[in-house]
C-alpha cells in the first residue's frame, strides 16, 4: 500500500490541512454553486487522505494506512465530478460505472485484507498495492484528460489556453503529487489546490509568477504569523502552568486577528512590487490618471490623456475612446491607440454590448466566455455577439462612461487590451478602468453643461444686441413703409411708380420677417411642459397650410395612438409647421403628383432603452444637395430666394430643448425626409394645441 514515515507525515499534515481550509474556504463562499461543492468533496476526501497518512507515520498503527487506501479509491470519481462540473459537461455514464465498479472491487478487496490478515503473508497479496495506486493514478489521469478534451474542443478561444494550462498543472500534480514523490508530494498537492482554488474563486487564470508571488506572500505571512505565536508563547515557563499558556495563547490570537489583514495587505504589495513591477505600474497610473481627469473639461483633452497613461503604462497595447454623438445614435471614434478600430459603433446593432455596459458598467471577454459555456441557447446567441463586438474593437475590456445624472444613458465606451497575456487584467485593475471611465463621463457631462452656458451667454448677448439693433432698423422701416403707403395711395402716381412701390413694401415687410427672426433665434428658447399628444400637433400643423397644400398631405400617425410627450406643444406646432412649409416649396419642383408624406410612431422602450416618437415629414421633391445638407441647420445658410436660413436653425433648437434631435437625409429614389425625434411620457389626454405660428 502507500507506505509513510514519520518526516513524510509532516508533509501529509501540513497537505491534509491545506486541504481542508482550501476546499472549506472555496464552499463557504457560494454554497450555491456545484462547482464549488465538488472541487470542496474533492479536496475534503484528499485531505482526509493525507490526514490518515500523517497518523499513520506519527503513530505506526496500520489501520490508519488501511484507512488511506480506501479513502484514496473515493479521489478519482470525486476529481471526475469536479471536472465534468467545472466544464459544465455531463459525465460518461459507461466510464462512471466501470470506475465504480473497479473501485467497489478493489474495496471489498482491502476489507477482506483486514478481516483475513493472512491474506497479506501470500505472495499474490503484493499485487493489491500496485492495483490501488494504478487505479487512483489512472483514475485521476483519466479525469484531468477532460480538460485537454474540452480544450481542443473550444479551440481558438482564450477558454482553450485555460483549460491546458490547467490540465499541464493537473498532470505537473499528478507526477510531482504522488506520495514521496522526492519527498514533495504533499508540498505539491498543497500548491496545486491553493492554485485551482483561486483559479475558481477568481475567474481567471493567473500565470505561473502570479501562482508563486501569492505563494510567496502566504508562506511570508504564515512565517509572520508563527513568529508572532512563538514570541508570545516560547518564554512560558513550564511552571507557569496551564493558565497562563492558555493566556497568552488567547492574546498570541487575539493580536493575530487584528493584525493578520494589514500585515497580508503590507506583504502583498511588497512582494508585487517586487515581481510585478508592470502591473503596480499600471494602477498608480490608473489612479493619477483618474485625479488628472479631474481638471480636464473638453472631451478631446480627456481623450488625449486617457491613451497617453495607458501607452506609457506599458500593459495595454491597444485602446480605443468612443463618444456619443450628437444624434444620440452612434458612438464615434475619438482616438486609439494601437492598429486602427472601426470608425463608429451603431447602437442599434451593438445593442446587446450597450445593454450589458449599462448594467454592469464593465464587459470582460473572458468572463463573457465562460458563462458562455454554461448559458442557455437564447443566452448563448446574446453573449456570442456581444464577443463579436470585442473582437471587432479589438478588446479584452470594455468599460461604460456613463452620464452621471441619467444612469439609462451611455456618453462613450472605453475598450483595452493587452494582446500579449491571455487574461490581461485583473478585477481590482478593472474596477481602475471602470473608475476612470466614471471619471471620464463627468469630465463629458461637465464639458456638456460648460457649452451649454455658453452658447445661453452667447445667445444673451446676442438677444440685447439683436434687441438693440431691430429698435433702430424697425423705425426707419415702418417710415419707410409708411411713406411709401402715403405716395402710394396718391392717385397722381404713374403705374410704373406704383409697382415699384409694391417692391418697396414687400421688401420692408420681408425685412421686417428677418427681423423678427432674428429676435425668435437669439432670444434664449424656454418652453412650457405639459402633456401633450403628438397628433395633436401634427393634425394643428397641418391645418395651417394653405388648403391647396394641405390637399397633398397624406397623413399616417396609427403608430402614435396612446402615446403622450412632455413639450410645450405651440413650439412644436411651429417645428412642423416650417417642416410642412419647406416640404411644400419641394413638391412645387417635383410635378402634380408630388406629394408630402407624414408618419409617426414610437420607437426604443426596450432592454432599458429610451422609448421615443419618431416623426417623419417626407416629400416628393427634388431632395437636397449633398454639399448643402452638413449647412442646413447653419444660422442664416439659405438656398430659398428671400429666405432668411433661420427656420431649421430655430426648429434645432426646439427639439433640442425637449430632449430630442432632428435629422435630414434624401430618399430613394428622389425627396427628402426629416426626421424629428422626441422622448416619450406616460400617456395623457390630449391637448389640444392653440398657438399661431409666427410668419
Amino acid at each position: 500500500m502507500f507506505g509513510a514515515t514519520l518526516s513524510e507525515s509532516l508533509g501529509s499534515l501540513l497537505a491534509a490541512t491545506v486541504a481542508f481550509a482550501v476546499g472549506s474556504s472555496v464552499v463557504l463562499r457560494d454554497r450555491q454553486r456545484e462547482v464549488f461543492a465538488r472541487f470542496g468533496a474533492f479536496c475534503f476526501a484528499l485531505g482526509t487522505f493525507h490526514l490518515f497518512r500523517f497518523f499513520l507515520g506519527f503513530s505506526g498503527v496500520h489501520l490508519f494506512g488501511w484507512l488511506a487506501d480506501v479513502t484514496s479509491l473515493s479521489l478519482p470519481t470525486a476529481a471526475d465530478r469536479f471536472f465534468s462540473s467545472f466544464l459544465n459537461a455531463r459525465p460518461s455514464r459507461a466510464a462512471g460505472r466501470l470506475r465504480v465498479g473497479l473501485g467497489v472491487a478493489l474495496f471489498v478487496v482491502l476489507v477482506v485484507g483486514l478481516v483475513v490478515p493472512d491474506l497479506a503473508t501470500r505472495p499474490a497479496w503484493d499485487l493489491v498495492a500496485p492495483l490501488v495506486w494504478a487505479y487512483v493514478v489512472f483514475g485521476l489521469l483519466l479525469a484531468a484528460q477532460r480538460l485537454w478534451r474540452a480544450g481542443r474542443l473550444r479551440e481558438g478561444t482564450a477558454t482553450a489556453e485555460r483549460l491546458r494550462y490547467l490540465y499541464f498543472a493537473s498532470l505537473l500534480a499528478l507526477a510531482f503529487g504522488s506520495v514521496g514523490a522526492f519527498g514533495m508530494g504533499p508540498v505539491v498537492t498543497a500548491v496545486y489546490l491553493y492554485f485551482v482554488a483561486q483559479t475558481l474563486v477568481r475567474e481567471r487564470l493567473l500565470d505561473l509568477p502570479e501562482v508563486a508571488g501569492r505563494i510567496l506572500s502566504l508562506s511570508v505571512l504564515v512565517v509572520v504569523v508563527t513568529a508572532l505565536y512563538a514570541l508570545l508563547l516560547s518564554w512560558v515557563p513550564q511552571r507557569g502552568g496551564s493558565a497562563l499558556f492558555l493566556f497568552n495563547a488567547a492574546v498570541a490570537s487575539f493580536a493575530v486577528v487584528v493584525l493578520v489583514d494589514p500585515v497580508r495587505t503590507e506583504i502583498d504589495s511588497r512582494i508585487e512590487a517586487l515581481l510585478f513591477r508592470d502591473r503596480v505600474h499600471l494602477r498608480a497610473n490608473l489612479r493619477r490618471l483618474r485625479q488628472a481627469l479631474q481638471r480636464v473639461l473638453s472631451p478631446e483633452e480627456m481623450t488625449d490623456v486617457v491613451l497617453r497613461e495607458l501607452a506609457a503604462s506599458n500593459r495595454v497595447t491597444r485602446a480605443s475612446v468612443y463618444l456619443l454623438d450628437r444624434t444620440g445614435r452612434r458612438l464615434v471614434l475619438a482616438g486609439y491607440v494601437g492598429p486602427v478600430p472601426p470608425p463608429a459603433i451603431d447602437l442599434a446593432v451593438a445593442r446587446p454590448l450597450a445593454g450589458r455596459l449599462l448594467a454592469k458598467g464593465a464587459v470582460v471577454r473572458d468572463v463573457l466566455e465562460r458563462q458562455r459555456e454554461r448559458a442557455p441557447q437564447a443566452a448563448a446567441v446574446e453573449l456570442d455577439r456581444i464577443l463579436d463586438h470585442l473582437r471587432e474593437y479589438g478588446a479584452s475590456v470594455a468599460v461604460a462612461m456613463v452620464r452621471p445624472s441619467d444612469p439609462n444613458t451611455l456618453l462613450g465606451v472605453l475598450f483595452v487590451d493587452d494582446e500579449r497575456m491571455l487574461e490581461p487584467f485583473s478585477r481590482e485593475e478593472i474596477s481602475l478602468l471602470a473608475e476612470v471611465a466614471a471619471q471620464a463621463a463627468v469630465t463629458l457631462e461637465n464639458s456638456a453643461a460648460y457649452e451649454a452656458r455658453k452658447e445661453r451667454d452667447r445667445l444673451a448677448a446676442l438677444g440685447a444686441m439683436a434687441a438693440g439693433l431691430a429698435h433702430e432698423i424697425r423705425n426707419p422701416l415702418g417710415a419707410i413703409k409708411g411713406a411709401v403707403q402715403v405716395l402710394e395711395a396718391d392717385g397722381s402716381t404713374s403705374p410704373s411708380h406704383r409697382e415699384f412701390f409694391e417692391i418697396i413694401v414687400d421688401e420692408v415687410d420681408r425685412l421686417g420677417r428677418v427681423v423678427s427672426q432674428f429676435l425668435t433665434y437669439a432670444r434664449p428658447f424656454s418652453a412650457r411642459r405639459d402633456a401633450v399628444d403628438p397628433k395633436d400637433v401634427l393634425d394643428h400643423a397641418v391645418r395651417l397650410l394653405a388648403p391647396a397644400v394641405r390637399d397633398r398631405v397624406d397623413l399616417d400617425l396609427g403608430g402614435l395612438e396612446g402615446v403622450s410627450i412632455r413639450a410645450d406643444a405651440d413650439a412644436l406646432v411651429q417645428v412642423f409647421h416650417n417642416l410642412l412649409l419647406n416640404a411644400a416649396d419641394a413638391i412645387e419642383h417635383g410635378g402634380p403628383s408630388a406629394r408630402i408624406r407624414v408618419s409617426g410612431r414610437r420607437v426604443g422602450g426596450e432592454g432599458g432603452a429610451p422609448a421615443n416618437v419618431e416623426i417623419r415629414v417626407e416629400d416628393d421633391g427634388p431632395g437636397i444637395p449633398a454639399d448643402e445638407l452638413p449647412k442646413l441647420f447653419v444660422p442664416f445658410h439659405t438656398t430659398k430666394p428671400g429666405g432668411t436660413g433661420l427656420g431649421l436653425p430655430i426648429s434645432q433648437r426646439i427639439v433640442e430643448t425637449h430632449g430630442g434631435r432632428i435629422e435630414a437625409a434624401n430618399r430613394a429614389p428622389k425627396g427628402a425626409v426629416f426626421t424629428v425625434v422626441l422622448p416619450v411620457s406616460s400617456p395623457a389626454p390630449r391637448a389640444e394645441p392653440s398657438a399661431k405660428v409666427p410668419s
